[in-house]
């Protein structure tokens, strides 16, 4: 094996084991090496929930609660602006503070429409 090959190879697996910060691209690797085999990883893509799943979420916390749809994040500007995915309820009670559940991982904070932010789970 090339001394350049095996460098490229080294490289692009401690990019992988960091986080892909410095990870050649695959032309640059291709071109340098021109290995026989291309080995690709595929990160798998998460199902953002819908609604009724964020809603069923809230109701597993505490179901003696109706909880009543106020929007998403394009409907707050503070959700918007932190670039959040997922849905904003208000629970049928006395009080302003709602609740958010995050689309792409189905965690649950306190929200208010100001911007405060606690996460619950």
């Amino acid at each position: 094996m090339k001394k350049t090959t095996k460098t490229l190879m080294i490289a692009t697996l401690c990019a992988v084991l960091v986080g892909g910060v410095f990870a050649p691209t695959m032309s640059s690797v291709s071109a340098a090496s021109k290995p026989n085999k291309v080995v690709t990883t595929t990160v798998e893509n998460k199902k953002l929930i819908s609604k009724k799943e964020a809603l069923n979420i809230l109701k597993k916390m505490d179901n003696s609660v109706e909880y009543i749809f106020m929007g998403t994040e394009k409907d707050f500007d503070a959700l918007s602006s932190k670039k959040l995915k997922g849905f904003v309820f208000l629970p049928d009670e006395e009080g302003d503070m709602g609740y958010f559940v995050n689309s792409k991982n189905r965690q649950v904070f306190y929200f208010h429409p100001s911007g405060y932010m606690e996460r619950i789970q």
